[in-house]
């Protein structure tokens, strides 16, 4: 039997105002994740007032603050390694995957599971770096996107891609040592596997429909191109990442278990 999600409810069925929750919506996410994946809850803080030290995406893509942590990034990547090159490119898609590999799948819960709909917009989140200069926590200023209470799932997440995803991205890829690409081909395959993981808790019907929309689908819901098609791909009998993320090519960080390339 299907398992019916957050959002399965009939629309219009009753007036608005029985539809409003007594419980804040920084409230039932924090319940939502502490019920589904509690260790989201030890890198997102919902509604706490950011600390001094972290900043919105506007201000950490700014060359000034993004070189100064991704220096500092370089250096503890390759501080028992002083001899060898530091290769921009891999440290950089590293950066990229932790951003990512914290934000989106609390995000993809959020908006396939709960009826009222995170707002997603930059703005609203607050980033706080390790001493290593990497992502570390995320400081979200909980406010309910009021025209996505009655999206779907797929709509949601394309908005999540459109709002978040995409100008986060380029926040990254303007400094010109890594292309967006590459950013989007290991998002997508953060992606899917989330997908995998919300099995137990979202219908088939929904899953398919996201996977398909997310990966096999050439443009986004406003015509534009869709960057994460074709990021994972049909291989072998099973959905795989198409291309190789990098990460490597940096000192003591061995290949992916599913890496694409051959073995040496």
């Amino acid at each position: 039997m299907a398992i019916v999600t957050r959002q399965a409810y009939e629309y219009g069925s009753s007036p608005v105002i029985f539809m409003q929750s007594d419980s804040s919506l920084s409230t039932v996410l924090h319940s939502l994740f502490s019920e589904h994946r509690s260790w989201f809850l030890e890198f997102i803080t919902l509604n706490d007032a950011a600390p001094d030290d972290t900043l919105i995406q506007p201000e950490w893509s700014q060359s000034t603050h993004f070189n100064r942590l991704l220096a500092r990034y370089s250096d503890e990547i390759y501080r028992e390694h002083a001899d060898m090159l530091r290769e921009a490119k891999p440290l950089q898609s590293l950066w990229a995957q932790w951003y990512f590999g914290l934000i989106v799948p609390p995000m993809m819960l959020a908006l396939v599971m709960e009826k009222r709909a995170l707002d997603c917009s930059l703005e609203h989140f607050h980033l706080q770096f390790h001493e290593s200069g990497r992502p570390a926590k995320f400081w979200i200023d909980v406010q309910e996107d009021e025209d996505a209470r009655y999206l779907n799932a797929h709509q949601r997440i394309d908005r999540l891609i459109q709002r978040h995803l995409i100008p986060a991205v380029q926040g990254i890829e303007q400094h010109g040592d890594i292309n967006a690409k590459l950013i989007w081909n290991n998002t997508g395959y953060l992606m899917h596997w989330f997908l995998g993981e919300m099995k137990s808790w979202v219908d088939e019907a929904t899953l398919l429909t996201l996977e398909h929309a997310l990966f096999f689908s050439r443009h986004l819901l406003d015509g534009s191109d869709n960057p994460l098609y074709r990021t994972v791909i049909p291989r072998d009998g099973a959905m795989q990442r198409r291309s190789c993320c990098q990460r490597y090519r940096l000192p003591a960080v061995e290949r992916c278990g599913d890496c694409t390339l051959k073995p040496v």
